[in-house]
């Protein structure tokens, strides 16, 4: 709502857990992609964003982590660097650092949560989503250049809704110029209607890294 830039992911889509690899420049679930027997294609679409899977071509790392699972399958099944939010997975080197320190135990206080509609634009870490992808915009000055890859991209944040206590986890996909404080954060519609009702706008908020 506050703003049109925007960010999510080219997806790498496997039609299987064995078979070739075919990558989409799309948010949206493939036609390919069957969810009854691979894992919720949000998840996996998630997943793919934080290990930034897309630069990681022709790679072990792509080859062991960047498939769908099975449907039945977890990623305790995986090994340890599959899981992008595990403190023993390898961490994505990025082209910037960020202009800020993050701790995971601070909880930052006093900002607002606004949303805004993808409109097919790349974000400022590079990759489209669709409006129902869990991604948030994080203020400019805690972005750093936005003419650059932050290595705030792909982390993760937890959001409350202060009035109502309802949370939702984002990824870090863009920077937010607009946002009223360095404590506010831009949600895509969906990370927003899962903390408060579209018609209020905006909500202040609490959250904290959980990566």
């Amino acid at each position: 709502m506050s703003r049109f830039l925007s960010v999510v992911s080219l997806a790498c889509v496997a039609a299987s857990a064995v078979s070739g690899v075919v990558v989409f420049p799309r948010a949206d679930v493939p036609s390919t992609y069957d969810e009854g027997y691979l894992e919720p294609y949000a998840q996996y679409h998630s997943r793919y964003l934080a290990l930034d899977c897309e630069d990681q071509h022709d790679t072990d790392l792509f080859a062991t982590c960047c498939h769908p699972m099975l449907a039945s399958q977890s990623l305790s099944d995986r090994p340890a660097e599959c899981n992008p939010w595990s403190s023993s997975s390898s961490s994505s080197t990025t082209s910037s650092t960020s202009s800020e320190e993050q701790s995971s135990s601070q909880v930052y206080s006093g900002g607002y949560a606004t949303y805004f509609y993808q409109n097919g634009v790349a974000g400022a870490c590079g990759t489209v989503h669709g409006d129902y992808d869990m991604i948030a915009a994080i203020d400019q000055d805690r972005y750093g250049n936005s003419g650059a890859v932050s290595s705030l991209c792909g982390k993760q944040v937890k959001i409350t809704n202060t009035e109502n206590q309802k949370t939702v986890t984002v990824t870090i996909a863009d920077d937010c110029p607009t946002c009223d404080n360095s404590n506010s954060i831009d949600l895509s519609v969906g990370a927003f209607e899962a903390i408060a009702d579209l018609s209020q706008g905006i909500v202040s908020i609490d959250w904290e890294y959980v990566n």
